[in-house]
């Protein structure tokens, strides 16, 4: 599973709010940028979020071939870890 984080600054017609919809209904994140500095410390903090992400999976109890949504949550007892993740997603149809 790959999450994207969006790189912009609205400054240039970025739209933050499509952005932040986006992001929250994948599990990124927004990265706000005002200046080449700022654009390399984003790729910096990309980077090394890619090395140390973990991914998950989980056989739902519910199976049930409805194509309604599922809500997920995730909690960690860690504190010091962030979780990116998706709301939930859309059980198949059939």
């Amino acid at each position: 599973m790959i999450h994207i984080l969006l790189v912009i600054d609205p400054r240039y017609g970025g739209n933050t709010s499509v952005a932040h919809k986006i992001a929250d209904d994948t599990g990124g994140r927004v990265i706000y940028v005002h200046s080449e500095k700022k654009i390399e410390e984003a790729f910096d903090q990309i980077s090394e979020e890619l090395r140390s992400q973990y991914t998950l999976g989980y056989y739902p109890t519910n199976n049930n071939r409805d194509g309604k949504f599922r809500k997920i949550k995730l909690d960690v007892d860690n504190h010091d870890f962030k979780v990116l993740a998706r709301k939930g997603y859309y059980a198949p149809k059939g």
